[in-house]
């Protein structure tokens, strides 16, 4: 064998292992669960070692079936958290970056979200389970919202939260968890996911798309946990260079894990499904669970 074709050769077999690797990434044994311990400035005595299930990007579709997602509850579950907060890309839309609406990769079929919805029926927690929808969900369309917000509220109990709160109380303590519709929809208002709330409450804020800090920044809003999904942990991510694609205008300051600014904490999860195509690399699917304690 020549050295040119020595090295072609090897060349073929590291992309072929790159991409098994990757398939094997997308499997639900490659599903981990994932610990974020927060300590959080004036944390009632009541929420101190809170737990919070995050559970982000399932993308149901003809690429990501029940398994993984039934795998993601069951892993959910076990830890027996107090909340639970979904945050968004329940089925798959257009890959449009920016939200073009013209095209999908599929035709929406409801029968993604009816699986979803049975895959993660089971799931529960003590203070309750709370939801918003991400691009892709807002993507495939009025029909796709309607049928996620019906099912999951009369399936499993979930509250959502479009541009709203809540205010969890305990043991004279309060948090306050609040909700927004997808950064890039219009329909998206941090302004009023804050009306009613006091201005000393510790706060928690549901959002798919965690670029949500810029307008957190712009408004001064002050917030002591974000919750994301959406940029997938990069998906592909590689040695030195990072994520090739991220969808976020911050680059890759909210790739994944635990981004600190100044007193607000924002954690991004790698998420559970897959998009666009059907590998993983170097950021397998994951459940994060949050606990929060005093500072």
């Amino acid at each position: 064998m020549t050295r040119r074709a020595f090295l072609v050769n090897l060349l073929r077999g590291g992309m072929l292992f790159t991409g098994l690797k990757g398939f094997y990434n997308t499997t639900r044994y490659q599903l981990q669960l994932s610990r974020a311990d927060l300590k959080i400035r004036n944390l009632p005595l009541f929420f101190r070692g809170f737990k919070i299930a995050l559970l982000s990007d399932f993308h149901s579709s003809f690429l990501v079936g029940e398994a993984v997602i039934s795998k993601a509850r069951e892993m959910a579950m076990r830890e027996r958290p107090d909340m639970i907060a979904l945050t968004g890309d329940f089925v798959t839309g257009t890959n449009e970056v920016g939200g073009s609406k013209s095209e999908s990769l599929e035709k929406f079929d409801v029968k993604y979200v009816d699986s979803c919805a049975r895959a993660l029926k089971g799931l529960s927690a003590p203070l309750g389970i709370y939801g918003v929808l991400g691009n892709h969900d807002f993507w495939c369309g009025k029909e796709a919202i309607d049928a996620i917000y019906s099912t999951f509220e009369r399936q499993l109990g979930v509250k959502w939260l479009r541009n709203e709160n809540v205010t969890l109380a305990g043991d004279g303590g309060q948090i306050d968890i609040l909700g927004v519709d997808d950064y890039w929809e219009k329909s998206c208002s941090l302004r009023d996911a804050f009306k009613g709330l006091r201005d000393d409450t510790v706060k928690v804020l549901l959002s798919h798309n965690p670029d949500i800090n810029v307008e957190i920044e712009a408004h001064r809003k002050r917030v002591d946990v974000v919750l994301s999904g959406h940029t997938h942990g990069g998906q592909v991510v590689l040695p030195i260079v990072g994520s090739p694609f991220l969808p976020s205008t911050m680059g890759q300051k909210y790739l994944r894990g635990i981004i600190k600014d100044d007193s607000r904490q924002t954690c991004v999860t790698n998420g559970i499904g897959i998009n666009i195509v059907p590998l993983r690399y170097n950021c397998p699917p994951e459940v994060t669970l949050i606990t929060l304690y005093g500072e």
